[in-house]
Parts: C-alpha cells; sequence; structure tokens
C-alpha cells in the first residue's frame, strides 16, 4: 500500500512540475526561456570531496541520480577514487552520466561514456556541457554485445534517466522477459572489434551496468581482457543466472581475480543475487 502512495505520490508531483513548466515555456520570451531551461532551473549542484558537479535535471528521476551520486553505490565511488592517474576509463551503461562526471573531476583522467538511450545521451551530453568536461569525456550512443551487429535496442521506459533496457533480445537483468515501450534501432559492438577497428584509447578500468547482457559484452572482449594494460573491472552480475559460471569462468582465464562483491537484491526463494563485483588483474 505504501508502494502505491508513494508512486501516486510521484506521478502528481511529477505532473505539476511538468505544467509549471509548460505554462512558464509560454509566458517568456525566448532568451530568457533558454538561458532559465539550460542553465538555471534543471540544474543540481552535488558537493564532494573531489569538487562540486552540476547535473542537468529536468525531471525527478534525473535529480534522484544526482541526489544519490555518493550514497546509492558508494563501492563505485570509492573503486574510481582508486583509479592511477593518466588512465582511461570506459563506462558502458552510462545511463545520464553521474560516474563520468564523477571520474572527470580527475583532470588526468581520460572518460569515455557509451549510452544507447537516446532520452540519457542526451542528459549525458549536457552534463558534460555544463560541467565543461569535453576535453575530459567522450560520450558515444553506441551498445555493446558478444559480437558486432544491428539490432534492437528494446526500452522500458523513454523517462529521462531511466534504465533496465535491453539490446537484442527483451530480458531484464534477471534475464526475464522485459516488458518494454519502445524499440530503438542499434548498433552494437564486441569491446574487441570496437577497439580494434577505431583510434581509441584502451580501456584501464570498465565498468558494467546494462542491466541484463554483461555476460554476452565479456564474453565478446577477451582478447580486451587479456591485456595487461586493463587493470579492474566493476560489473553487475545475477549469481542466479544460468550465464553467471560462464562469465566468471572468462574472467578469470583472463587473469582477474574477485577482489569484491556488493549486494544489490537479493532473492532467497527465487535465487535471485544480483551484486557489483569488483574485478582486479592478478599481476596489477
Amino acid at each position: 500500500m505504501i508502494t502505491l502512495v508513494n508512486k501516486i505520490y510521484k506521478q502528481i508531483v511529477d505532473f505539476l512540475i511538468k505544467c509549471l513548466i509548460g505554462f512558464i515555456r509560454l509566458i517568456l520570451p525566448n532568451k530568457l526561456k533558454a538561458f532559465l531551461f539550460d542553465e538555471i532551473i534543471p540544474t543540481k549542484k552535488v558537493k564532494t570531496n573531489r569538487g562540486s558537479i552540476l547535473f542537468f535535471c529536468p525531471g525527478l528521476l534525473p535529480l534522484f541520480r544526482a541526489n544519490t551520486l555518493l550514497s546509492k553505490e558508494p563501492e563505485t565511488i570509492k573503486w574510481i577514487e582508486k583509479f592511477k592517474p593518466d588512465t582511461v576509463f570506459w563506462d558502458i551503461g552510462a545511463n545520464v552520466g553521474i560516474y563520468s562526471i564523477y571520474a572527470g573531476l580527475d583532470p588526468s583522467l581520460k572518460v569515455y561514456a557509451f549510452e544507447p538511450a537516446a532520452n540519457n545521451f542526451n542528459l549525458i551530453t549536457k552534463n558534460i556541457k555544463i560541467n565543461k568536461m569535453d576535453e575530459r569525456i567522450s560520450a558515444l550512443s553506441i551498445a555493446f554485445n558478444a559480437q558486432t551487429q544491428f539490432s534492437i535496442f528494446y526500452m522500458s521506459n523513454l523517462e529521462a534517466g531511466s534504465a533496465h533496457h535491453s539490446f537484442g533480445e527483451p530480458v531484464n537483468q534477471f534475464g526475464e522477459k522485459l516488458n518494454y515501450q519502445f524499440k530503438q534501432s542499434m548498433i552494437a559492438f564486441s569491446i574487441d572489434d570496437f577497439i580494434s577497428s577505431f583510434d581509441i584509447p584502451f580501456p584501464n578500468y570498465i565498468k558494467i551496468d546494462v542491466d541484463g547482457i554483461e555476460h554476452q559484452i565479456i564474453s565478446g572482449a577477451k582478447k580486451t581482457l587479456r591485456n595487461k594494460q586493463l587493470f579492474s573491472i566493476l560489473i553487475e552480475l545475477d549469481s542466479g543466472r544460468p550465464d553467471y559460471n560462464s562469465t566468471i569462468e572468462i574472467l578469470e582465464s583472463c587473469g582477474f581475480i574477485r577482489k569484491e562483491k556488493h549486494s544489490i537484491f537479493r532473492d532467497i526463494n527465487s535465487q535471485k543475487d544480483l551484486a557489483n563485483y569488483i574485478f582486479e588483474k592478478t599481476n596489477n
């Protein structure tokens, strides 16, 4: 009952905010509207021990992601803070770019944010712009998969900042059927093909959080995983899925060992056990 009330409350507040924004857009001159809506009204300032960050928040979900930057996945923040200077970070499944932007506070890092969803990619580029990080962060609207291919990106929600989408097949992070709202055409690369095809700096750190096909991305990255220059991987996995063991086997065969596990969701009855895993190369 409480969950339903909270959901209704969120929808009402979101509706009222949209109505207010729509009314303001109607009555203000174009130049003033552009200034307000691009620079002031939707912007949230988040203070960190590395400095302050601005996030463009044209809705409640992007605002939630900004407000929970330091608290939702503290292990991800700590992992980023341990990056060596003058290294390269790939953020695969970047959403609106909160972790990419946080990493970008270190001017010595080069960051690549990969996000297929059009609604989120727009916010990533906006966040890069307002933080003046376009020299440090490159955003690309592509997917990664086991092989390079053209297919469908299934979107569960079109709201800015939404997650739980899937490339290639409509499945969620537990391997179950995904109820999607929209199908977006998308090109995906295997990580190995992408690196061999383009002049892009080799990643030293990779975060993979794509809500369901992490195992396929790992399958298409075996050459990259064996490279000694890849120091560490943070990946979201459900140990209750059949493909979990094969994913771990690939990582271990490429010289990685599991250092940490941070639980996100666990259900003993259904054997779901979703967590962030941090792997490090044994020779580093």
